[in-house]
């Protein structure tokens, strides 16, 4: 049997945003992501951003509507120099889950962090 799939990458990732100003400006100003574009297909507000080819979509939460469809448990961003991304986000106030970068084997890190919306986000040095 051929080894082909339909599934050929990633898409986007979907983020849930409390407050759509607050989580495009934390991406673009804090995080380094490029605005594509915004679209209102219906009731909810879609924003698109990327960062080294990988697009983010923030969807905007209403009505309560918080997480009935569902949360991303987190989106992992590559680095090149993890700990000057987290004196970076240290200067920028950030909610950190992680006390400081761990090492993960062979010259690998990472380290926890929270957006606007409190979504779970990662660095990751590798």
């Amino acid at each position: 049997m051929p080894n082909k799939s339909f599934f050929i990458g990633i898409e986007h990732i979907g983020i849930k945003a409390l407050d759509m100003e607050k989580a495009i400006h934390f991406y673009i100003e804090v995080l380094g992501f490029k605005f594509s574009h915004r679209i209102k297909p219906g009731e909810v507000e879609l924003a698109f951003l990327e960062l080294g080819g990988t697009v983010v979509e923030l969807v905007e939460v209403i009505d309560g509507q918080q997480y009935e469809d569902g949360v991303v448990n987190h989106l992992a961003l590559k680095v090149s120099d993890i700990f000057k991304a987290y004196k970076h986000l240290r200067a920028h106030q950030v909610e950190m889950i992680s006390s400081e970068p761990m090492t993960i084997g062979e010259g690998r890190y990472n380290f926890f962090f929270r957006g606007p919306s409190g979504e779970k986000l990662e660095l990751y040095q590798g």
